[in-house]
């Protein structure tokens, strides 16, 4: 949690580099949760981090980041199906549209970002904010406007403090992104019981590992298992990667019991199971806790993570962690049946 509180501070620092109407990101492990809820609260629809993570799903999801024999790479935060994510963003009070593509065969990005630039900056000179990806690193920007000058985005993610929101067309996306842009459309009545309902089922289905593409990388409680594994192996853990995995997880994870907490105050009928799937994600995130010390970010812990006794200790924690998350799966699943 400490790692939070460095973004927060870091946040505040961007002041000097914004407009005084711009939307700005919001504190969170999650930057696309963050960068939603910047946009939200500049629409004049805020609504709270607990809320906009439990709604989308970004409270549940969870890909360990698998490449070339490496786990805990920090890509399995973003890897997610992004078309899906734009639907449930809508359960937030918007409709959203989604511009987005990977690296094309050639290698050469000109003609999608071209594409891209094209789609982006009529909603933004409309004064829609977007939500992108890898501008100035691989991280989930607010999008507040264009340069036409000098051919660029500006954006406000956490390096805005420092390099400033300009970030030209021809340097994005890096070599090693992809083009993600999300626009809110329209504010759209929501009903509130089916929101609900279909933020639980997200939830189930992140448990599930269902909520990524079928790219073979663990997920999902099952994901959690696959990194208790790695762990009792001999399996090459990516240092920086494990610690910001860990910080990633446990506030998402924190946030959803918050959201679980909430549905159990204003649904009675269904508070019972809500709360014992609440008391799971908490059990959940202390088992997790301690990880956090032993690998923090963004150092890692240096050398903690080639120590086979630490391994051995961080493998029993994953695994108490994936029952707690097994049995907060069965409690959902108890509470979405009331619906029925």
């Amino acid at each position: 949690m400490a790692g939070l509180s460095s973004q927060d501070s870091a946040l505040t620092t961007y002041t000097d580099f914004m407009p005084p109407l711009a939307a700005r990101i919001a504190p969170n492990w999650t930057s696309a949760a963050g960068a939603l809820e910047g946009v939200l609260a500049f629409l004049g629809q805020p609504l709270p981090r607990h809320a906009i993570m439990g709604l989308t799903g970004h409270a549940w999801h969870f890909c360990l980041g698998a490449h070339g024999g490496v786990v805990a790479l920090p890509s399995g935060v973003a890897d997610l199906d992004w078309e899906a994510m734009a639907g449930r963003y809508g359960r937030t009070g918007f409709t959203w549209e989604r511009f987005g593509g990977q690296l094309p065969e050639d290698g050469d990005w000109a003609e999608m970002r071209a594409a891209a630039a094209a789609w982006a900056i009529p909603h933004l000179e409309a004064g829609r904010p977007l939500i992108g990806w890898d501008f100035h690193l691989h991280e989930h920007a607010v999008v507040h406007g264009y340069d036409r000058e000098r051919d660029g985005f500006l954006v406000d993610d956490l390096l805005t403090g420092q390099a400033g929101p300009f970030v030209a067309l021809a340097d994005w996306p890096s070599a090693l992104g992809g083009i993600e842009l999300l626009v809110p459309i329209a504010a759209v009545e929501t009903d509130p019981i089916e929101a609900v309902a279909a933020s639980l089922q997200t939830a189930l289905l992140c448990f599930a590992g269902g909520d990524g593409p079928a790219d073979g990388q663990p997920r999902g409680t099952a994901g959690l298992e696959a990194w208790a594994e790695a762990f009792d192996a001999e399996t090459e853990i990516d240092r920086a990667g494990n610690a910001y995995l860990l910080a990633v997880l446990q506030t998402a994870r924190l946030d959803g019991a918050a959201f679980l907490a909430d549905l159990a105050e204003s649904l009675s009928e269904l508070a019972g199971p809500l709360r014992l799937a609440e008391r799971a994600i908490r059990d959940e995130s202390q088992a997790l806790a301690p990880l956090l010390t032993l690998f923090p970010f963004p150092s890692g812990g240096h050398g903690n993570v080639s120590n086979a006794g630490l391994r051995r200790g961080a493998a029993m924690a994953m695994r108490r962690a994936a029952a707690h998350e097994r049995a907060a799966a069965g409690h959902i699943a108890a509470a979405l049946a009331l619906f029925e």
